[in-house]
């Protein structure tokens, strides 16, 4: 993976006749941190995180539950919303999102779904085990009340049950879920309304031109993916954003929204080879799960980074290195 990164680096400078160094630097040491993370916990990794996340949720829902109720929190105000440091919540209109310890709900969400499908040959054995800690957890993700991690979380669950579960139950409650998620799709605005909207105003754009909606970032990227689809465009808006330099700095001045597409921004930054790359690792990783596993793994890993730019984080950049085990005793309250 580290070597991937500087020859893509160098493959860059000799295309582009620059690139940065920092950059490049501050990258392989993101990723030293999430892989050696990851390694070093090696099988225990999941449990750490479960427990992890169900602390973070754990101090993060009673306080939005409070502010919900009574109100009274207000903190320091920030470019997205308000944060007491261990809590975060953004406002819109007379709704209160919840961030968690994260910068967007969108995020706090996202790593719930990690968390999802990083146990996602032992979900029906880790609630069993863990009920409490599970409902916490889902609750926290409903108040994030994330486009991305809704949908993120709830394609997980639908594959878990058509792919993983291995009860004839499945055959009920599949088409429950099914039913039950295309419900909530079509009530709630943040899901149906929003992503319609958005889909109707990227039909709109011309090629190479910029919006701050997710698809509308996606179609953006493709512009930059299609220039350089092998080796990507860089980390530094000089080169990633090369043809765009009045939106580099309408960005630099905060006159337009800097959203993005997790999945695309990867694509557009570091080309196809890394992407083959990273899913390579990750199959030589996990030998022992049968190919189809592995490669719904990659697939909703995509579907997780349709929300936020995860890439640009340590945990994500060392998933090639997480192994994805069938272990029930591992998953038990007591050990």
């Amino acid at each position: 993976m580290i070597t991937t990164f500087i020859l893509l680096f160098f493959a860059q400078y000799v295309v582009f006749g620059w690139n940065t160094v920092p950059g490049i630097i501050n990258h392989v040491c993101k990723f030293i941190v999430g892989a050696g993370f990851i390694s070093y916990l090696g099988y225990r990794f999941r449990i750490v995180f479960f427990k992890t996340i169900y602390y973070i949720c754990l101090v993060a829902l009673p306080l939005w539950i409070l502010q919900q109720t009574i109100g009274g929190i207000n903190g320091l105000s920030w470019s997205l919303g308000k944060t007491i440091w261990i809590y975060c919540y953004r406002t819109g209109g007379d709704i209160i999102r919840n961030c968690g310890f994260f910068w967007e709900p969108g995020a706090m969400g996202g790593y719930i779904a990690l968390l999802t499908l990083i146990f996602f040959n032992d979900l029906t054995e880790l609630y069993k085990n863990n009920k409490f800690k599970c409902l916490i957890i889902i609750a926290t993700l409903l108040s994030t009340q994330s486009t991305g991690a809704y949908m993120s979380f709830g394609t997980i669950l639908i594959v878990y049950l058509a792919v993983s579960m291995r009860s004839r139950w499945k055959y009920v409650l599949l088409p429950m879920c099914v039913c039950a998620a295309y419900f909530v799709y079509n009530s709630l605005d943040f899901l149906s309304d929003k992503v319609e909207s958005q889909n109707e105003s990227t039909q709109d754009l011309v090629w190479g031109e910029y919006s701050s909606t997710r698809s509308g970032t996606l179609y953006f990227d493709l512009y930059y993916i299609v220039k350089h689809p092998f080796i990507g465009n860089g980390l530094h808006e000089r080169t990633r954003l090369a043809d765009h330099p009045v939106l580099v700095q309408m960005l630099s001045q905060g006159e337009v929204a800097a959203a993005g597409n997790g999945f695309s921004d990867t694509v557009a930054k570091w080309g196809l080879i890394f992407c083959i790359v990273y899913g390579w690792v990750f199959f030589r990783t996990n030998k022992e799960l049968d190919a189809k596993r592995k490669l719904f793994f990659l697939l909703l890993i995509c579907v997780i980074l349709q929300g936020e730019a995860f890439m640009n984080f340590p945990l994500f950049l060392g998933i090639p290195l997480l192994r994805i085990v069938n272990d029930k005793k591992i998953i038990n309250n007591k050990r």
